[in-house]
């Protein structure tokens, strides 16, 4: 990975933008991180942003509520690193393939995680799925279309973290759920693991693959370096549909130790169309690349998207009172309809007053999206996180940008740290396109008005649209909200659009019922146990996103809580032995009482669990008098029930 991030700095004010909209995070998010104070400052004499954005929030109109379709579950939580990846297709007659990483357990390592897959053949969607594709463990699968003799069929490819490469599937025709042909791919010798990966084809017989190596010397995995480049990004091609592969592992041009110190896992997007192949590589410290060939990657053009003046970022001085300005290494890249290139990606900034060492300060409350087209100078704002509560200020709590510190603890002063990796704010974007060049992005940013009971900010899932090429922008209307004024206390993320809309724009996203991830966020603080997430899919008319009539809920200053008196995580292990844990956290105190059922409802044990104060508890759960099988647990107290399913071996 990138060099040590020792020192993560305050929360660095969102800038003011053009139309005097006022988006500036609250000086209290500050606590946690070693800092000097946060203060509001114009973005004009800083960056060269393009004039003519337009910030529309729409606040205070009835929501549409669009219903979200439940189409997968995963207890593995974590869908990636930086860049979400295009893992939605639109095929003809609207049906509509997707892809995610799933597990069907919680157990530590996840031993079922794989590729989840499901397809819209009708008007409906077939049940959820928890079942991986693989006979084996995968993760960070990509979809995309093959031809042969005719015939359309679907490819996905999964890596192998353990040994890296990929193991690539392939159905007998789109919508097939049935993926044979299973092969292990661009596996490599003495132990090197690239993994991470992002494919997409020409939807013909040509698969592009851009990807990361992954180093952990200590234990056996070796540190890889290409012309001074630690763990590079590289590139692979195939001809024949994965059979082989006549480029593998390369470096693209300019990717070397004069402009770039190391890669970073998800750092990167890539689109194909026909024989146009788009590669952004970028990350913290980094240029924003764009590498595009126009002859099915035989050979790439090398384009600055945004320079970073002070590359290679190592032992640099940037003084913390003028930090410079980066990407956060979530990217998306499209190809239009006229064949330019778009780029998105999140904002942040970083600064380092000590270059004895390879530490450096970001900055992971900056709340801005960006936008660049082909031919431009510089980029253009396209999406911000909102300020509901129209105070002048983006009220987001401490929380939601703290991390855990090396050790899993949590910083002092916070009862949560629910920050994705070195994500901004505003982070993860997903673009599409109509068949009208009109351009569109979905993002994922925190709600203000919206609180955990860990005290983070849930997200919500906001779609931005363009009708010129992304010269001017409507920005931020909420996808993920619904009607009449009620804020779900879900959280949305990791959301991932189809590349062209017809009537509507098709999205899937990660609902999860706490902010952060398992993986990530959870550490020895027990604040993000590990529960099944949901896997949803929504289809948003175009005509209301252009209409700007998807707004955002009606009075939204009146939030309806969550009723909940507890939450409680899934048990672990499961299935068990002997006996198994779940995590409950008490907004109040009060009296539990347990009780056990076996499928069909017949109650097997009930017990007196007596009083738990407000907090964090673990709940023991004993095997005893229970045979093999699946039973029902349910925690209680005279108000409310939570009812979780568990296995006994």
């Amino acid at each position: 990975m990138k060099k040590q991030l020792l020192a993560i700095l305050s929360i660095l004010p969102a800038y003011l933008f053009a139309q005097n909209n006022t988006s500036v995070v609250n000086p209290n998010a500050n606590v946690p991180y070693p800092a000097s104070s946060s203060s509001s400052r114009t973005d004009q004499a800083i960056y060269p942003y393009k004039s003519g954005v337009t910030y529309n929030p729409e606040l205070y109109k009835k929501h549409p509520g669009y219903s979200a379709v439940l189409i997968g579950k995963t207890f593995y939580d974590l869908q990636t690193n930086a860049s979400v990846g295009r893992r939605v297709l639109l095929h003809d007659a609207s049906q509509i393939s997707a892809v995610w990483t799933t597990s069907s357990i919680g157990e530590a390592n996840w031993p079922t995680r794989g590729t989840g897959y499901n397809h819209k053949a009708t008007a409906t969607w077939p049940a959820a799925v928890n079942n991986r594709l693989e006979s084996q463990r995968t993760g960070w699968p990509s979809i995309g279309i093959l031809e042969k003799a005719g015939t359309k069929y679907e490819f996905v490819m999964g890596h192998v973290s353990a040994t890296g490469g990929w193991i690539m599937s392939k159905n007998a025709a789109i919508g097939s759920s049935t993926f044979g042909n299973e092969t292990t791919v661009l596996l490599q010798q003495n132990s090197k693991v690239a993994i991470w990966g992002r494919a997409a084809s020409n939807n013909k017989s040509i698969i592009h693959l851009v990807s990361n190596y992954f180093a952990d010397v200590a234990n056996g995995v070796p540190l890889v370096k290409i012309k001074g480049v630690s763990s590079p990004s590289t590139y692979c091609r195939s001809m024949d549909g994965g059979l082989t592969w006549d480029k593998q592992f390369i470096t693209l041009p300019g990717y070397d130790s004069t402009r770039v110190v190391a890669g970073g896992g998800d750092n990167y997007a890539i689109d194909v169309k026909d024989s146009i192949v788009a590669i952004v590589i970028g990350g913290i410290g980094e240029d924003v690349a764009l590498y595009k060939s126009t002859n099915n990657g035989n050979t790439f053009n090398r384009t600055v998207v945004e320079e970073f003046p002070f590359s290679p970022f190592t032992k640099k001085f940037i003084p913390n009172a003028t930090p410079q300005k980066t990407a956060d290494g979530a990217f998306d890249v499209i190809i239009g309809n006229d064949n330019k290139v778009h780029v998105f990606f999140g904002r942040t900034f970083v600064s380092d007053e000590d270059t004895t060492d390879d530490s450096y300060n970001f900055y992971p409350g900056t709340a801005q999206l960006v936008h660049w087209a082909e031919g431009w100078d510089s980029v253009n704002v396209c999406g911000l996180a909102k300020d509901y509560d129209q105070s002048g200020t983006l009220d987001i709590t401490k929380e939601t940008t703290s991390f855990l510190d090396a050790s899993g603890n949590l910083p002092s002063g916070v009862a949560s740290a629910t920050r994705y990796g070195s994500a901004a704010l505003v982070s993860f974007p997903s673009s599409s396109m109509d068949v009208n060049g009109n351009l569109y992005v979905i993002y994922s940013a925190p709600h203000e008005l919206a609180i955990s009971p860990f005290n983070a900010n849930y997200r919500d899932i906001y779609v931005s649209f363009s009708k010129d090429g992304g010269l001017t922008w409507t920005i931020g209307q909420n996808i993920t909200a619904t009607a009449y004024g009620v804020i779900s206390n879900k959280e949305n993320v990791f959301a991932s659009a189809a590349k062209r809309c017809d009537n509507y724009l098709h999205l899937i996203y990660q609902e999860d019922d706490l902010p952060g991830t398992n993986l990530q966020n959870n550490g020895n603080s027990n604040t993000h146990p590990n529960d099944e997430n949901r896997i949803m899919y929504r289809a948003i008319p175009v005509s209301d996103i252009l209409g700007n009539v998807v707004g955002d809920p009606v009075s939204v200053n009146k939030i309806i809580a969550d009723p909940k008196i507890f939450f409680v995580s899934q048990n672990q292990p499961n299935p068990f032995n002997s006996e198994t844990n779940a995590i409950i956290y008490m907004r109040d105190g009060s009296d539990l009482n347990l009780t056990v059922t076996d499928i069909a409802g017949k109650i097997i044990r009930t017990e007196s669990l007596g009083y738990h104060a407000a907090g964090n508890h673990s709940i023991t759960i004993n095997a005893d008098g229970l045979t093999s099988g699946l039973y029902l647990y349910t925690l209680t107290n005279k108000q409310y029930s939570i009812t979780k399913k568990m296995q006994v071996k």
